[in-house]
């Protein structure tokens, strides 16, 4: 906890990085050791005097414990790279922020995961093919990561919470100030889903700007296994992801599109240069190493529902409560999948070949 406190006393010094803070944190032993060091030990590890200067100016004007506290009351969680909670795949990137604020839950990234990323405006073959790989894959057990931008992310994290899988969204902000405005009902039911989170390395209070969107891809690539690119022009913002993740010897998989149309052309370039070509979730999930997507026939939960079943059954079957449930129940049924028979009892639909 110590540390946990002072590195939120050290991220607030400006031009005092993740690679200067984990260098002095080795150096010293730890984090509170750094915090508290004088002028002498700084000047003898290496620090710029302006550095030191602002530093001990930060020490004499905040506190840190206080600012955690009250970030804690504000149901946002400060996860350093002393904690071991601290997001496993993000250890290995170059530069790793030393702090990641979070609300909600990052038990999601104990699963595969895998980001999803395009253009802000999709063709309706783009938001087909990210609805069929988000729904399946998070009903596979993947967690979907993604920027919470309109077009492909938002619709990533949408089929992701339908399937009742789990979501991150990754903010080009604080997670206290959510971007873009027009998705905040998005984020408060990511924010109300399993496993799911709200996440950035920016402090909170911080808004959204030009400069922080690379930072921001950075972090969704380095929080993913594999980069699937579902449809992007040459100038999409989704292909500083693409390069953040071979920085980071990540995956990067693209869905091919027509030659025809400008929205793909970032996708078969991709292609053209070493991506993974994919077709459908099944690739996906065998090129990871994790076996095939269930085909809908074989989907677990509608299994079920071979007959008209009581949701307290449900819950029996699956280890679910009814308010889990319930969320579930109604997205299939939106989706023609099963029918309420009244009186809490469901049934499957069963469509015709």
């Amino acid at each position: 906890m110590q540390d946990n406190i002072a590195l939120l006393g050290l991220v607030r010094i400006d031009g005092l990085g993740p690679l200067r803070i984990a260098r002095l944190v080795e150096g010293f032993g730890s984090a509170s050791a750094v915090w508290h060091a004088d002028r002498r030990e700084l000047i003898a590890a290496g620090v710029p005097a302006h550095l030191i200067t602002e530093l001990h100016r930060q020490r004499a004007h905040s506190d840190p414990r206080n600012e955690y506290e009250r970030l804690w009351n504000a149901g946002i969680q400060v996860v350093t790279t002393a904690d071991p909670h601290y997001p496993g795949l993000l250890t290995h990137i170059p530069g790793a922020p030393t702090i990641v604020f979070v609300r909600g839950s990052l038990s999601g990234l104990q699963r595969p995961t895998v980001s999803i990323v395009g253009t802000r405006a999709p063709t309706p073959y783009g938001a087909e093919v990210t609805r069929q790989f988000a729904g399946e894959l998070a009903a596979k057990g993947f967690t979907i990561v993604s920027g919470l931008a309109l077009g492909i992310d938002t619709i990533a994290h949408q089929e992701s919470l339908s399937a009742g899988g789990a979501t991150v969204a990754v903010l080009p902000s604080g997670v206290d100030l959510i971007y873009p405005e027009r998705n905040r009902t998005l984020a408060n039911a990511i924010l109300a889903q399993a496993h799911s989170a709200l996440v950035s390395e920016f402090y909170p209070g911080t808004r959204a700007s030009p400069p922080l969107f690379p930072a921001r891809n950075r972090l969704i690539s380095g929080l993913s296994s594999a980069v699937i690119v579902v449809e992007a022009g040459t100038t999409s913002g989704a292909l500083i992801t693409v390069k953040a993740a071979l920085d980071q010897g990540r995956d990067v998989m693209a869905v091919p599109g027509s030659i025809y149309s400008p929205k793909s052309a970032g996708c078969n370039a991709l292609l053209t240069q070493g991506a993974v070509p994919v077709r459908n979730a099944d690739d996906v999930a065998t090129y990871l190493g994790f076996g095939t997507v269930p085909a809908p026939d074989e989907d677990p939960f509608l299994a079920h529902l071979q007959t008209v079943t009581h949701i307290d059954e449900l819950c029996r079957l699956t280890n679910r409560s009814s308010a889990d449930l319930l969320g579930d129940l109604l997205m299939r049924e939106l989706r023609g999948e099963v029918r309420d028979e009244g009186h809490g009892y469901y049934v499957r639909v069963r469509t015709r070949p």
